[in-house]
């Protein structure tokens, strides 16, 4: 285990490197959960996920060494429990940021909070929520994006990384240290009245936005097209039915 340091941010002022870990929201919970405070703003960076999650508990497979597999801690005790989806809001649009900087407009976000390159997925966000009562304790950040990863099992349709896209290899600490500048952005301009915009920013940055295309529901496919997202972090879907809005685990993307 290392400890380093980014100067001049709030976000990654304690990075954590680890060579091998579970997962490293897992990691970080514990430590929240330990005596010691862990500042807000700690960076628990992993070589190796042997036990990464995404969305819905689904596993999220790396090689180790190649890819950035991070959890960031923070406490937005700012904004009301009812906002929770602002913050995925700020962390996806401080990733697209820097990818579109690295490789291109080709980025956008698949709601609620994938990374996708043309059609394939190049990056994901898992945040977990702390509450007690109406307190809003504290925030994990799980984020994985692939770098240097050029093959796949063949089970995982629809992948590619950063190598794959630009034909050339990056460094892992420089693409971090980019990451963690621009969370550090948006998470500030989140404290200081920026919901609206980020709101209209991530709107714009939608994956199949106004496009119409398939969906699933119940084991029901019909067609629809995306028209936003609610203040509360529902998919806003205009239909033959007119507009309806679905959660997180209510919608299939085919």
């Amino acid at each position: 285990m290392q400890n380093k340091t980014i100067s001049g941010l709030f976000v990654g002022q304690n990075i954590v490197s680890l060579k091998r870990v579970d997962s490293t929201n897992d990691y970080l919970k514990k430590q929240v959960a330990n005596s010691k405070p862990v500042p807000e703003g700690t960076v628990i960076l992993a070589e190796e996920q042997f036990a990464g999650r995404g969305q819905f508990d689904n596993k999220w497979l790396s090689q180790p060494g190649q890819n950035l597999t991070f959890s960031i801690l923070l406490s937005p005790s700012f904004l009301p429990i009812s906002q929770q989806f602002s913050l995925n809001i700020a962390i996806s649009l401080a990733i697209n940021d820097v990818l579109c900087s690295f490789i291109g407009s080709g980025c956008e976000i698949k709601w609620p909070n994938d990374i996708i390159f043309d059609d394939r997925k190049l990056g994901g966000v898992l945040i977990e929520n702390i509450i007690r009562g109406t307190n809003w304790k504290y925030s994990i950040v799980g984020i994985g994006l692939n770098l240097n990863q050029t093959s796949f099992p063949a089970s995982i349709k629809n992948i590619t990384s950063m190598a794959l896209i630009a034909e050339k290899e990056w460094t892992l600490n420089d693409v971090l240290a980019h990451l963690l500048t621009a969370i550090d952005r948006r998470y500030s301009q989140l404290k200081n009245g920026g919901l609206v915009l980020q709101r209209q920013e991530y709107r714009a940055k939608l994956y199949r936005l106004n496009t119409l295309a398939v969906f699933e529901r119940e084991g029901v496919r019909f067609d629809a097209e995306i028209i936003g997202v609610t203040e509360t972090g529902l998919l806003e879907l205009k239909t033959a039915d007119g507009v309806r809005c679905f959660g997180l685990k209510e919608l299939k993307y085919i």
